[in-house]
């Protein structure tokens, strides 16, 4: 901003018009910005899931509570339903286009008629977790022990190799209970490495891994009662809105329960349900059974806290570790640098369980809602159903681009607006002291034009007083005239007389003798003294009004001078009036040029506001219209400095 307004001076409440002026915009950014589209809902993870329409709803079940999920090659999705409640039907089954429920790979392997032995060889007594491998074969664990409070029952625990080809049992691994497991033993999750042929599988009950060689059938259990795979009694659960309590109050406590492998099946991850904590140990130290135990702990990795706890996990090919954030309501992401972000947050995602990653580039998982179920509730408090889900990593990528680029146009509207709300004191300040200005202004110019008008009459009346002054002077100056010659004549009368008086008294001798004539030519000649002495005073009056109108004169000019320099100090007064008029009009119109530029700056941030929240709605609708063309396009905004 400096650069735009750097060839124009003006004083600093005029500046502060202009910031002011360019914060307004801003606000009306702001304002703009904030009418994005938001979720009527929040999550107890405290997330906006302004994206939640990218969270897809795949199946819902009213009745049926999943846990485990899988997903082959050919995009073929299939859902376990454990025994913990009462039994269900199916057990294990593939998601139909329509969004029913087919048993799977059969009925027969369904119809488990809850009894130990024969019954439970050839059915699924309680399967727990899912899998499938490269070879597209669907591997389902079988925990052996329905509503994890009998026990295990005889031939119940399992794992199954199907082929999802032809839809065959490929292979069973039956467990010996007795021997590999306990009767309390309660297999909560695994991962097979198809390579290596070796299953890993949890015992959230006892708190240990089992190892087994899936091609001598041989199992061993590793780090039992080790303080990674055990649960953390400080740690109770809270999902919802409270704590994971039974009806009768106590806080369940999970050892060991999620588990996942790395592609390259060199490391296991795992954590306890009961923790908030995840753990990785190198595979070699678990499948050799000559390695003790402490040398398998001192080999394990601490990742850090989780933030929530976890039940399901999922380890993508950039080795990001999906984490189902019981605590949360949401899916969280794990990505290899060690930060840990929201993937999605939903409200419908009650206790998420299961994960698998699809061939469509989705992530699947289930809501099992296992804290509103028997034996955490003395009566099941299901009002929703229950969900197989979905969500695109790449989507939502996209989309929180996109909304990174909404929040920093908000952060920096908001920067904006904060400005603004400072400066508006300044701005009233600035147009107080303006308007006053304007009126020192105006008044300085009705002065100027008072003062020149002032001049204007003091000059008439100088010109008028002068020429008064010129004829009374030259008035006088006839009379001066007259009286010098006056003055003159008298002189020379007196010369006369003077002359007569000598002729007189010589006369006076000779005519003494004639007395009388010479006494009445005496009388005559003292008469005509008597006259020639009057004319002499006549004359020296006359000396001295024209002296005085000597002096009045010269009074007149010293009063005409002053008249002048009174006049030349008004005219200056009056010119300075009319350069800060002029000064005061150039500010004017320099103003308005400078809101012209503000509202073309303004008209610049509303489009890019638009294009932001375009951007921002084309993003949370993009499962409904998926974007053309990849990456996401951006604008460039105006940027300002002051």
């Amino acid at each position: 901003m400096s650069s735009l307004f750097a060839n124009i001076a003006r004083p600093d409440w005029a500046r502060g018009i202009v910031t002011a002026a360019l914060l307004v915009a801003a606000l009306w950014l702001l304002s703009a910005c904030s009418q994005r589209t938001n979720s009527s809902h929040g999550t107890a993870a405290g997330f906006e899931p302004l994206w939640d329409k990218l969270v897809v709803e795949v199946a819902a079940f009213e009745e049926q509570q999943p846990s485990g999920i899988a997903v082959n090659s050919e995009g073929r999705v299939f859902v376990s339903f454990p025994w913990w409640g009462s039994q269900p039907s199916p057990a294990v089954a593939e998601i139909a286009e329509d969004g029913t429920l087919q048993p799977y790979p059969s009925k027969y392997w369904n119809d488990w008629d809850g009894k130990g032995g024969p019954s439970a060889l050839r059915g699924f007594v309680c399967a727990q977790a899912m899998y499938v491998d490269h070879d597209d074969f669907l591997w389902v664990l079988d925990t052996g022990n329905p509503r994890n409070r009998t026990g295990v029952v005889i031939a119940g625990p399992k794992l199954f190799k199907i082929n999802t080809l032809d839809n065959s049992i490929a292979q069973v691994f039956y467990f010996d209970h007795k021997r590999d497991f306990t009767r309390s033993s309660y297999l909560s999750d695994f991962r097979v490495d198809s390579d290596r042929q070796v299953a890993y599988i949890t015992d959230s009950a006892r708190g240990t891994i089992y190892v087994v060689d899936l091609k001598t059938r041989q199992t061993h259990h590793v780090l039992l009662g080790d303080p990674s795979t055990t649960a953390d009694a400080a740690v109770i659960a809270r999902v919802g809105s409270q704590e994971w309590r039974t009806y009768m109050g106590w806080a369940p406590q999970v050892n060991v329960s999620g588990v996942e492998l790395s592609a390259d099946g060199d490391w296991l991850y795992y954590h306890t349900m009961s923790g908030r904590r995840i753990y990785r140990v190198p595979t070699n130290v678990l499948r050799d059974e000559r390695i003790s135990d402490a040398t398998r702990s001192a080999a394990i990795e601490d990742l850090g806290t989780t933030g929530s706890v976890i039940d399901g996990m999922w380890l993508d090919e950039e080795e990001n570790l999906y984490l189902a954030a019981i605590e949360k309501d949401a899916i969280y992401v794990r990505r290899p640098t060690g930060s840990i972000e929201t993937f999605v947050a939903d409200p419908r995602l009650k206790w998420p369980d299961s994960m698998a990653m699809g061939p469509d580039g989705y992530l699947y998982f289930t809501t099992s809602m296992r804290h509103l179920h028997k034996p955490y509730r003395l009566v099941s408090q299901i009002e929703d159903p229950h969900y197989v889900m979905k969500a695109s990593p790449e989507k939502v990528a996209r989309a929180n681009v996109t909304r990174k680029l909404a929040d920093e146009r908000h952060a920096e509207a908001s920067h904006y607006a904060g400005e603004a709300s400072k400066a508006e004191k300044f701005a009233k300040i600035a147009e107080a002291k303006a308007k006053k200005e304007l009126l020192k202004a105006k008044a300085v110019l009705e002065a100027a034009e008072a003062a020149k008008l002032a001049a204007q009459k003091r000059s008439e009346a100088h010109t008028l007083s002068v020429s008064k002054i010129d004829e009374a002077a030259d008035k006088q100056t006839q009379a001066a005239k007259q009286a010098t010659k006056l003055s003159k004549m008298a002189d020379q009368q007196a010369i006369d007389a003077k002359k007569a008086a000598d002729e007189a008294k010589k006369a006076a001798e000779i005519a003494r003798r004639l007395a009388d004539a010479a006494t009445k030519k005496a009388e005559q000649m003292r008469a005509l003294q008597a006259k020639a002495k009057l004319s002499a005073e006549e004359a020296e009056q006359a000396k001295r009004l024209h002296k005085a109108a000597i002096a009045q004169a010269a009074a007149a000019q010293k009063a005409a001078e002053q008249a002048e320099a009174n006049a030349a100090s008004m005219d200056a007064d009056a010119k300075e009036a009319l350069r800060l008029a002029k000064e005061a009009r150039d500010l004017a119109e320099r103003e308005r040029v400078a809101a012209e530029n503000l509202r073309e700056l303004a008209n610049q941030a509303r489009q890019a506001a638009a294009f932001a929240e375009r951007l921002a709605t084309e993003a949370e609708f993009a499962e409904i219209n998926p974007p053309k063309a990849d990456g996401i396009e951006t604008v460039e905004v105006p940027t300002t400095t002051d």
